[in-house]
């Protein structure tokens, strides 16, 4: 409810004139207390955006308070009038208006007012501010093993509360395993570490984990949803592209511990950095992650504008925790982010040589090409081999200049070339169209004018009729005719016998015979354009009869025909023209050059070997693969704010050049305008929010949530921290420490805090009930990733090979036709090692992402996401209940389990301890015991529901054991792997 007018009197009273406060009670923080108050209700009219600022006045900053309508008087609030309208009854007085439906509580409006009576101090926002040196409070107690815990027992003991007990050793090592691979630990280690007695014991264990390739591929992991990485480009067709090797750069870098800033600047700018690496370059590719589209009716401006702008909200949101999207259109409504700041910032990427339609055929440049060492190594063979071969041919060719047999070779084709005839062409003609069944078929056909003993005689009478409206250079269009087979003919006159060559396209197959003798057959399809074919006739004396055979698959169908001169290329003919004595060096290079590549027959054998060579490399290379990367333009592109953020509405009237955000911290003067300035703006130490925002996603990732709960935003609407001189003296080590990231979760999580059991307390739940204090450690669902490959591992399928191209495990048919275009886009299953691979590198299709990944919370990757929901629903038990990849590793754990033991008991140790680190205990023995009973009865009397059972999934069933028994313990094993234990991290 809101407060009227006899409820002032109380509060007034509650807050003197002087401001004075009980000793005991804590002053309010404006930025923890009351800008949050402020931002959700009254900055939206009276906040930073000036295009929605009412009355003239702002409440966002603290100049308020020397506003002449006494807006805020501090020390005073009954002479305020933000305390009058807040507590107003008349709603044309009241703040916020009713119609607004932003509604101040009683708690708030008391918030509000006690803090004008403290002074109405205004504090920059905290995320804002630079990270100041924070000392940990010290606490003389055994339990904290280091500053972490010190901070978080600081806040239990202000509440009143104590830490929790340190969890069992078998629960820690699952949680941490988890935590830092995503994997379950296996029995075997274990076993290594409840043996082992040493105080160091967890830490060498940490140790071990952060020095795995799992370790890599878990944060990468994180980094792909952030990044929003996928193998497909999103819109319109949603057409496949390559990024992986972006993805194995990102699995290299946490692999070998790159330090943060590093990794935050070669992602940004490695392109830019002085003489860049292939792996710098690849690094790039992070802002080529973005959605793309082909389609045909877009505009390419806008397309490009919209890339632009997806990089602005990534990097913001990624490594600056806040959505300065909303900029786009207008001044932020919350956070002092203005057009021009936003534009600014968008002014570094507007620099791109990219356009905006792109990857209708896969990857479109600029590119980074990214052999293997085997084709690295393949490819500088054959360029050293093709390199010598043209070295050879020169100094043939040099050596056959000086030859009779040259001299000679170069007369008769002066001779010929003075002495070329022009042919006189005659009318062309057509012959009806002869149609098949397939377009093959017809052009396999011989339907009569190729076996004409008299072509000649034949064109004068039907069925050829003359075309004299073909006019030679143009495509010439046949009558629409799916698979039928069109012929044409001409004569060609020439007063004596020579040679040209004639340029030829059609669409689709071509055939060629001059005189009745066959020249060319080739079955391509394709529309015709000239120059397709260029064909060498050699023309006899006096009429020369040619005859073309053109089939069309369907759709529209034609040919183009041109007439050309000797088949000699431009630079021997022009050399010929010349007369021997008159020829410089370079056209008797030109003419020998020739001579020996297509005459000389030692030379013919070398240019065969050389083309042969350059195809072999021609085909090497194009199995080489690429990734997108970046590239700026020579010449700085203009930049404007766009008016209401439309692509097509640049305000000439407001240019900008690419700039940072100064009121986070100012650009230095020397810092390059370009995306490396702002990379190095970002992890320049003093930056109040990169670090923050790093440490945090940490926190988040090994917590459930961040100390800043709202992952995704550090801005005025974002959540006070939970424990915010912890956050800052995390941020600050981070920094100090060279932005080492394996040592910043090291320290986390060997502390006692993480270190802590999950089992919820009753007191702690009264006075802390979303555990924000960390009184115990978090209980939470796994990701579906992990869940997957947790399957996967405790079944004995998983295939531990580190990065590559996406695969193509189980999923139901036709999910990718239904979101195609024409609806012909098929899903083509993976096979072997594919089926079993990591589930990160599942391909991600984004239009049709993995249905099991999905139903677990896994984000579309449209757009970049920093923290994923969790949810708890029953389409999930319908996944690992029934989906095959889950089903065929139930049966394979459960042939695990018979292959370990004889006795029950401790087949059935082996499968808890596989999927929940522990034995069973007596209740799930019985309950298991009871189940197995029952499967095994039922599976006896129905073997065929026993065989049907182990023939889910592409992998074979064990023959050697016996059908209904490994059926039976199939389902034991689905329900083990399904318990709450096995889905939960505790």
């Amino acid at each position: 409810g809101l407060m009227i007018a006899p409820l002032l009197s109380v509060l007034l009273a509650l807050a003197p004139s002087t401001g004075a406060l009980d000793s005991e009670e804590e002053q309010l923080g404006f930025s923890r207390d009351v800008r949050p108050i402020l931002s959700n209700s009254c900055f939206p009219c009276h906040g930073p955006d000036s295009s929605a600022r009412a009355a003239r006045l702002r409440l966002d900053v603290g100049s308020v308070v020397e506003d002449d309508r006494g807006v805020i008087v501090p020390g005073r609030p009954a002479d305020s009038e933000l305390v009058r309208r807040i507590t107003a009854a008349d709603p044309d007085l009241r703040m916020p208006p009713p119609d607004a439906h932003l509604d101040l509580t009683e708690e708030e409006v008391a918030t509000l007012t006690r803090w004008i009576a403290e002074g109405a101090e205004y504090e920059e926002h905290w995320a804002f501010r630079p990270v100041p040196a924070v000392e940990a409070p010290a606490s003389e107690t055994a339990w904290a093993r280091g500053p972490i815990d010190e901070f978080v027992l600081a806040a239990l003991r202000e509440r009143g509360l104590e830490p929790s007990e340190e969890a069992d050793r078998r629960t820690l090592l699952r949680r941490v395993t988890f935590d830092l691979t995503g994997l379950p630990p296996t029995p075997e280690e274990i076993a290594a570490f409840l043996a082992d007695d040493a105080d160091t014991a967890f830490e060498k264990v940490v140790d071990r984990l952060l020095s795995s390739s799992a370790y890599a591929e878990r944060m990468t992991l994180a980094w792909m949803d952030a990044s929003r990485y996928g193998d497909t480009s999103v819109f319109h067709a949603d057409g496949p592209r390559d990024m992986w090797p972006w993805r194995d750069w990102v699995l290299a870098a946490y692999d070998g511990n790159l330090p943060f800033d590093r990794f935050v600047v070669e992602q940004l700018a490695g392109d830019l950095l002085p003489e860049p690496t292939r792996a710098q370059r690849i690094a790039a590719g992070f802002l080529r992650n973005n959605g793309t589209s082909d389609e045909g009716g877009a505009i390419d401006e806008e397309l490009r504008v919209s890339y632009l702008i997806d990089r602005v909200k990534t990097t913001s949101n990624v490594f600056l925790g806040l959505s300065m999207e909303c900029a786009q259109c207008h001044e932020h409504k919350y956070d002092p982010i203005s057009q021009e700041d936003y534009y600014r910032f968008f002014a570094y990427f507007n620099q791109s040589v990219e356009k905006g339609f792109q990857t209708r055929n896969g990857n479109e440049a600029p590119l980074v090409r990214v052999p293997s060492a085997e084709q690295e190594e393949g490819e500088r063979a054959l360029l050293a081999s093709i390199e010598g071969l043209k070295r050879e041919l020169e100094e043939s060719a040099t050596r056959q200049a000086e030859t009779v047999a040259f001299s000679s070779w170069t007369a008769e084709r002066r001779e010929e070339l003075l002495d070329l005839a022009d042919p006189v062409l005659g009318p062309w003609f057509s012959y009806p169209p002869q149609a098949s069944a397939s377009s093959s078929e017809a052009f396999h056909t011989r339907f009569g004018p190729e076996d004409d003993a008299d072509l000649l005689r034949s064109l004068a009478s039907a069925p050829w009729a003359e075309r004299p409206e073909w006019e030679d250079g143009r495509v010439h269009e046949f009558p629409a005719g799916s698979n039928t087979a069109h012929y044409l003919a001409r004569t060609l006159e020439v007063p004596r016998a020579t040679r040209r060559s004639i340029a030829l396209g059609s669409d689709d197959t071509l055939s060629v015979w001059l005189n009745g003798e066959e020249l060319l057959a080739q079955e391509s399809y394709r529309g015709a354009a000239p120059g397709q074919n260029e064909v060498a006739l050699e023309l006899r004396a006096g009429t020369n009869v040619l005859l073309l055979k053109v089939v069309n698959g369907g759709g529209p169908s034609g040919f183009v025909f041109e007439l050309r001169g000797l088949p000699l290329p431009d630079g021997v003919l022009a050399a010929l023209a010349v007369d021997a004595v008159d020829r410089g060096a370079e056209q008797t290079r030109a003419l020998a050059a020739h001579y020996v590549r297509e005459i000389w027959p030692p030379g013919t054998e070398l240019s065969t070997r050389l083309a042969d060579t350059e195809a072999e490399l021609a085909t090497l290379r194009a199995g080489i693969p690429t990734v997108m990367s970046m590239a700026d333009v020579a010449e700085p592109r203009p930049t404007y704010v766009l008016s209401r953020g439309q692509y097509d509405a640049p305000d000439e009237r407001r240019p900008v050049q690419p700039g940072v955000l100064e009121f986070l911290l100012p650009e230095r003067p020397e810092a390059p305008r370009n995306r490396l300035g702002l990379a190095e703006w970002l992890v320049d130490p003093r930056h109040p929010l990169t670090a923050r925002v790093a440490v945090n996603r940490y926190w988040a990732m090994l917590f459930g949530t961040g100390l800043v709960e709202t992952v995704m935003d550090f801005g005025l609407q974002g959540a006070w921290p939970s424990h915010a001189e912890l956050l800052d003296w995390l941020a600050r080590d981070f920094v100090t420490s060279g932005w080492d990231v394996k040592r910043m979760l090291r320290q986390i999580v060997t502390s006692a805090t993480y270190r802590q059991s999950s089992h919820a307390r009753s007191d702690a739940a009264d006075l802390d009930p979303r555990n924000r204090l960390l009184a115990r450690a978090p209980r939470f669902r796994l990701q579906g990733e992990f869940l997957r490959d947790q399957a996967l591992a405790v079944a004995g399928l998983l295939v531990d090979e580190v990065g590559g191209p996406g695969v193509r495990p189980y999923q139901p048919p036709g999910l990718w036709n239904e979101v195609s275009l024409d609806k012909n886009v098929t899903f083509t299953q993976g096979s072997g090692d594919e089926l079993y691979r990591k589930s990160m590198y599942i391909y991600w299709k984004r239009s049709a992402p993995m249905p099991v990944m999905t139903t677990f919370d896994a984000p579309t990757r449209e757009t970049c996401v920093v923290q994923r929901q969790r949810t708890n629903t029953p389409l999930q038990a319908l996944v690992t209940l029934n989906d095959v990849q889950f089903v065929e590793a139930a049966r394979h754990l459960a042939a695990r389990m018979l292959r370990h033991a004889d006795d029950f008991r401790t087949r059935l140790d082996l499968g808890f301890e596989l999927c929940t680190g522990r034995p069973a205990d007596e209740l799930r023995r019985q309950t298991c015991s009871d189940l197995l009973a029952r499967e095994l009865e039922r599976f006896a009397q129905d073997p065929d529901a026993a065989a049907a059972l182990l023939a889910v999934g592409d992998s074979p069933a064990d023959a050697s054991l016996d059908a209904g028994e490994h059926a039976a313990w199939t389902v034991l094993a689905s329900l083990i792997l399904n318990l709450d234990e096995s889905l939960n991290r505790d």
